[in-house]
């Protein structure tokens, strides 16, 4: 994902350090959540977007949506989106 903004940049913006920045770039690292929303948050995307590459408006739609389910089945959603994600991965190896 290509934003136009530098390493340095992203680190302030998501008040992360450049060098986990590089970390997770490289793969050295597996970020948790909380990183991951930082750094969506910093370039103004809904974090699935990043790992699926799906368009940001119709998984900002499936996002919000997850808003008006109990929590209970918003974690449902959220754990199938996990495995979908983690397949996808396990697959291009």
């Amino acid at each position: 994902m290509h934003r136009g903004i530098t390493q340095a940049q992203l680190a302030e913006a998501s008040g992360l350090s450049r060098g986990y920045l590089s970390s997770i770039e490289r793969a050295r690292v597996n970020a948790t959540m909380i990183p991951v929303y930082r750094i969506a948050a910093a370039l103004d995307v809904v974090p699935m977007v990043m790992f699926t590459g799906a368009k940001d408006d119709a998984l900002s739609r499936e996002f919000d949506k997850l808003r008006y389910l109990p929590a209970r089945e918003a974690t449902q959603v959220l754990e199938d989106w996990a495995r979908r994600i983690q397949r996808s991965f396990t697959l291009g190896k």
